[in-house]
């Protein structure tokens, strides 16, 4: 999470960042804890994998077990272009508690990263 400034701290509209991990030769980040926020944005770093044109969501209530997010019978996915920000839908993310990133081909099978890679997470509270 980030630091706020003074006049920030009591205003909570400002958005915190958050950082999802995946590995070098990693398919998903590390869980994230939201802190009774929801994304807006995922924004892939410069390092992000070009073959891993989209991400799917997991979810876990407890930070160890996971599951997809589906949404209307669809697993739920966000465009994923390197140093480019994506708008997410806030309103599939209440009450989520973690959330972990899968970056995927356009057909949904998991892209293994060459290097290091993280996805900034701004989140805010809805």
């Amino acid at each position: 999470m980030t630091f706020k400034a003074i006049h920030q701290a009591a205003d909570d509209q400002y958005a915190d960042v958050y950082t999802a991990t995946i590995v070098k030769n990693g398919t998903r980040s590390d869980g994230v804890f939201l802190d009774g926020r929801a994304p807006v944005r995922l924004i892939p770093s410069a390092g992000w994998s070009s073959t891993a044109a989209i991400v799917h969501v997991e979810l876990s209530e407890d930070g160890e077990t996971y599951v997809p997010l589906w949404s209307v019978s669809t697993a739920y996915t966000v465009p994923a272009v390197r140093s480019q920000a994506s708008r997410v839908d806030p309103e599939q993310f209440w009450g989520v508690a973690y959330i972990r990133l899968i970056g995927t081909q356009a057909r949904g099978t998991a892209v293994a990263q060459s290097t290091g890679s993280t996805i900034s997470i701004v989140a805010r509270l809805i």
